[in-house]
């Protein structure tokens, strides 16, 4: 009985459900004598099915933060975080504190809107231990490109040499690609790595659509579409 309420669940509540309704559509088409449409559909519910695993979102997720390491931090005079998803804010603060530099928010447009919003951010900042007077925030560029465009015209208005970029590690490859399009000279401190690292072990459930694995998995499509975009038109 409890593999078989997994099996339900995971196939009738979503994305599961998506998967469902496509394989239904194929069955109905296919009786009603419409084969390309069965085809159609079979094929699209066999697509999303493989994007809702939890594998395949492992492999998409560790090619992108394979080959990543954290670089020598002495000498560095300066931190970047960038905006964006991924637990990366913590790692950089403690990272600062380990190193005393200003560190540098770059893309906090929300931050832009509402002074109560940046005094509560100073505030929160300050209970990590990171003084007001070490916080530099960018609030207007808008994507990774615009992030490190800023931070790098930040660095060298105030002099920073040895920038540190602090992010995500299955962000790391396009950040890369973006600083050396840019000739920003700074290193990059992959954190937060998903994958690599970990020992995987999976199970039957594996097989089955789980909604994590679509979240992983857009996020990886993401990334490789960004490099994509950035290699050819930046």
């Amino acid at each position: 009985m409890f593999i078989l309420k997994k099996i339900l669940a995971a196939f009738f509540l979503p994305p599961g459900l998506i998967i469902t309704l496509l394989f239904a559509a194929a069955v109905v088409f296919w009786r009603r004598k419409f084969r390309p449409a069965a085809v159609v559909n079979l094929a699209l519910g066999m697509l999303v099915w493989v994007t809702c695993l939890v594998p395949v979102s492992d492999a998409l997720v560790s090619g992108l933060e394979k080959g990543l390491t954290q670089p020598d931090i002495k000498g560095a005079d300066a931190i970047v975080v960038l905006s964006g998803y991924g637990d990366r804010t913590a790692p950089a603060l403690q990272l600062q504190r380990r190193l005393g530099v200003p560190i540098i928010f770059a893309g906090y447009i929300s931050l832009s809107r509402s002074f109560q919003d940046r005094e509560n951010f100073y505030r929160l900042l300050e209970g990590w231990g990171v003084p007001r007077d070490k916080v530099i925030l960018e609030t207007k560029s808008r994507d990774t490109l615009e992030n490190l465009r800023r931070a790098k015209e930040i660095c060298r208005v105030r002099g920073f040499r040895s920038p540190l970029v602090v992010s995500s590690a299955f962000h790391g490859k396009r950040i890369l690609l973006t600083m050396k399009k840019t000739g920003f000279q700074a290193g990059l401190f992959p954190v937060d790595f998903n994958v690599v690292g970990r020992t995987l072990r999976y199970t039957w459930r594996d097989a089955l659509p789980d909604a994590r694995a679509v979240l992983g998995s857009s996020q990886a499509a993401n990334e490789y579409l960004g490099l994509l975009f950035y290699s050819i038109f930046y």
